[in-house]
């Protein structure tokens, strides 16, 4: 895990925390579903979806936003930038591969489907923890060195705006849930005044309601 000393290598690594996190429970809660209880595959179905689709946000704002500069601006290390990509595609293949079991198993609750659906979480995560160690080892100083600070709050901009309304605080909220009180001020210094008292005033309180239905009062 890089030191995380500068803005650049801060935001990523908060980031990354959530997926980290999210494909950690995810595993251990579809691994401990009773056979049989559709209402819990069909909550952790729900949940499961929230994460992957979060992190094909995630990957299509570097691939639109970092990855094209880099190749302009880093050729030395193209094969870098290409791992990444290659990355990314491995991790949407064992996406659709989590994906297509979860549709079997949320409908019956079978216990071969779910250990189907948990050794797909579990391929996942492997390719997933590979691909954040290298990002933050290996390409964050390239991302330091090769962008502007303006293109990088845009990368960070683009995270939040171009998530559908609905979906703003449950993001915000994933990056704030273990952060440190000093990230936490220095993520909100980012969000709009009126967004951080919509936050503070509603955000929070959704974020919890909708963390326990995903969950299934499981933190």
């Amino acid at each position: 895990m890089p030191v995380t000393t500068t803005p650049y290598t801060r935001e990523m690594v908060m980031i990354h925390r959530v997926f980290r996190r999210e494909a950690a429970q995810l595993l251990r809660f579809v691994s401990a579903a009773e056979a049989g209880d559709v209402a819990r595959a069909r909550r952790l179905a729900r949940w499961v979806r929230e994460y992957i689709g979060g992190l094909h946000h995630h990957h299509a704002c570097e691939d639109e936003l970092i990855w094209p500069l880099l190749h302009q601006r880093a050729r030395l290390h193209s094969e870098l930038v290409d791992r990444m990509e290659m990355q990314h595609q491995a991790l949407d293949a064992t996406l659709a591969e989590v994906e297509r079991r979860l549709s079997r198993w949320e409908e019956a609750a079978d216990e071969d489907d779910r250990t189907a659906l948990a050794d797909a979480v579990a391929d996942h995560q492997e390719v997933l923890l590979e691909h954040l160690y290298d990002e933050e080892d290996l390409v964050m100083p390239m991302v330091e060195e090769h962008l502007t600070e303006a293109e990088w709050e845009r990368v960070g901009r683009a995270g939040l705006e171009n998530l559908p309304k609905e979906k703003v605080f449950l993001a915000l909220g994933a990056i704030l849930e273990d952060a440190t009180d000093d990230e936490r001020a220095f993520f909100l210094a980012k969000v709009p005044p009126a967004g951080r008292l919509l936050w503070k005033l509603v955000g929070q309180r959704q974020y919890r309601r909708q963390m326990s239905a995903l969950r299934g009062g499981v933190a």
